[in-house]
Formats: structure tokens, C-alpha cells, sequence
């Protein structure tokens, strides 16, 4: 006859809670980052001035953007895991992201009006912010997109 076996339960407790939480808490170190090297400054003082005065900064739609881009998210739709965590929002003030049913036609929309030259021009300008602080005084840098490592246990291998 088989003896049945004992389940041994885990001390842990199940209990509900109104607090705000998110599944994206990584996402606070990427901004964190961002406010450390002042990025928000950089993005508003490196692209032209919006016209109008109700309008949304550039640095709101790049903290949308680099973000969703961290999170795994590349299609204008996605905007909406950003938009509707309200924990993160809430956690990271951001205040200025469209509503989640206008979020990827705005941000389709200013990506439209930037232009591709126009937008790759300004990122190239802003994206030396962030290289700056990662690469301190570098002269130079190699990225070799096909690199492999063997691991040699041999007193000759260089």
C-alpha cells in the first residue's frame, strides 16, 4: 500500500490591500538614472520649444518612450502598461503622459511631426548625456556585435 505523502505548507500568509503596487519597480532605477544626469533638462533645452503652451514637453514623451523601451515594449500601444500602472506613475511623478486612450496616437503623433532626420539629429544631441555619464573619459570604444567567449583552461590561451 502506498503511504500517502505530508504536504508541508509554507509559513506564508495571503492578505489584500488598497496600496498602489506595480509590477514594474525596475523601471525606478531607468529614471532614477534619467533625474541623476538631469536628462529632462538636456531633452528640453536640446529640441525646439513646443508652440503651444497646453502643449506636452519633449522630456514627457522621451520618459514615455525610454521607459517603455526598458520595459520590453516597441509598439506605440504599449503605452498603455506605462500610463495605467498608477503605482509607477505615482512613484516616479509622472504627471504629464497622455491618457491611456490618447497615449499612442499622441505619441505617434509628435514622432510624426519630429520627422525622422529632425528626431535623430536632436537624439544625437541628447543621447551625449547619457554616454558621457557612462563612458566618463573615453576616448574611444569597441562594440563587437559578434563577440564570443571561449573559455580556454590553457596557460597559452590569450
Amino acid at each position: 500500500m502506498i503511504q500517502p505523502r505530508r504536504m508541508h505548507i509554507l509559513p506564508y500568509s495571503i492578505d489584500s490591500t488598497n496600496d498602489l503596487i506595480t509590477s514594474r519597480a525596475g523601471l525606478t532605477s531607468i529614471a532614477h538614472v534619467m533625474q541623476a544626469i538631469e536628462l529632462e533638462n538636456t531633452i528640453n533645452q536640446t529640441f525646439p520649444k513646443p508652440k503651444s503652451n497646453r502643449a506636452i514637453a519633449h522630456a514627457d514623451y522621451f520618459t514615455t518612450l525610454i521607459l517603455m523601451m526598458h520595459e520590453g515594449s516597441f509598439q506605440l500601444d504599449h503605452v498603455a502598461n506605462i500610463v495605467e500602472d498608477k503605482a509607477l506613475c505615482t512613484l516616479l511623478g509622472l504627471e504629464n503622459i497622455p491618457s491611456p486612450s490618447l497615449s499612442p496616437s499622441t505619441l505617434g503623433g509628435w514622432l510624426r511631426r519630429m520627422g525622422e532626420i529632425q528626431f535623430i539629429k536632436y537624439w544625437h544631441e541628447v543621447n551625449k548625456v547619457p554616454l558621457k555619464a557612462a563612458l566618463h573619459h573615453c576616448k574611444a570604444v569597441t562594440l563587437d556585435i559578434d563577440a564570443t567567449e571561449i573559455i580556454a583552461h590553457k596557460s597559452s590561451a590569450k
